[in-house]
């Protein structure tokens, strides 16, 4: 006779994954026949006009309080024990909003820190891009500030690397009409499809100026736009940091020094 074995798997709440463990959380209580209970859809009846269902009651909530607790991680206890009054223990409801203030939040604080999270997506390597943004979108919904998908898809595109200038153009034309999760699975595809999983994150314009005054003599004028040589020690035309007179006073010549000062002015200003 064969044996059926059931292997249940725990996803413990943890300080990032509320929303991943709130969806496996309420269905093991609605199985329960009890998540009204945490939600306040349903109160302790009258103990003095109904005494049954009180005592139904009082078991549920205490039993769904023991389901919850048994989903927490050590940091989770750590908190709920610390932070729960003595009054509240085995009070489901005291607890799933204690869980839900802390954890999901809504109010302006949580929902400007999930926006500034999601503008500051900082990463190397294209393969741990998407996972950030999921995870900066969770705390957006959470949060629930009202982002538009568009919004999103533009702030999105703005950090792919240049790798991904054809996506960007074939999204643009149609972005109005798609959702935020299918454009993450078509990017998913697409850095798949042409192996860019490994692609480095590019530098942002004023990385890339820093990067050409220290290591390369030759930057662009901001006013011009053409290149020119200039010294990467003083940043001024006419010279390199091998024979810069402001870095190697010895190599200045005394008479060249009034010409020399008209070549070293600022090409930038």
């Amino acid at each position: 006779m064969a044996t059926k074995i059931v292997c249940e798997s725990k996803i413990l709440l943890t300080l990032n994954n509320y929303a991943l463990w709130l969806l496996p959380m309420k269905a093991k209580l609605h199985k329960a026949k009890s998540l009204t209970i945490v939600t306040r859809i349903h109160t302790c009846p009258d103990p003095e006009m109904d005494k049954e269902n009180t005592k139904l009651y009082v078991k549920l909530n205490e039993d769904d309080y023991a389901k919850i607790v048994q989903h927490h991680n050590q940091e989770i206890l750590a908190y709920v024990s610390s932070t729960l009054p003595k009054t509240n223990k085995f009070n489901s409801y005291k607890l799933w909003q204690l869980l839900k203030q802390k954890y999901a939040g809504n109010n302006l604080t949580s929902r400007t820190t999930s926006l500034k999270k999601y503008l500051a997506i900082e990463y190397d390597l294209f393969l741990s891009f998407i996972p950030l943004v999921q995870l900066a979108n969770q705390k957006i919904s959470l949060s629930q500030l009202a982002l538009y998908n568009q919004v999103k898809i533009i702030l999105m595109l703005d950090k792919l690397p240049q790798e991904f200038h054809s996506f960007k153009t074939n999204i643009s034309m149609n972005f109005e009409t798609v959702p935020f999760e299918q454009v993450l699975k078509k990017l998913e595809d697409f850095a798949a499809q042409n192996q860019l999983h490994e692609i480095k994150k590019s530098l942002t314009p004023l990385e890339a100026t820093m990067y050409t005054q220290s290591s390369n003599p030759k930057i662009i004028c901001p006013h011009c736009k053409q290149g020119f040589q200039a010294c990467s020690h003083c940043f001024k035309s006419g010279h390199t940091k091998d024979n810069c007179f402001q870095k190697h006073p010895n190599k200045r010549a005394p008479n060249l020094v009034a010409s020399l000062s008209k070549q070293h002015a600022f090409h930038l200003t």
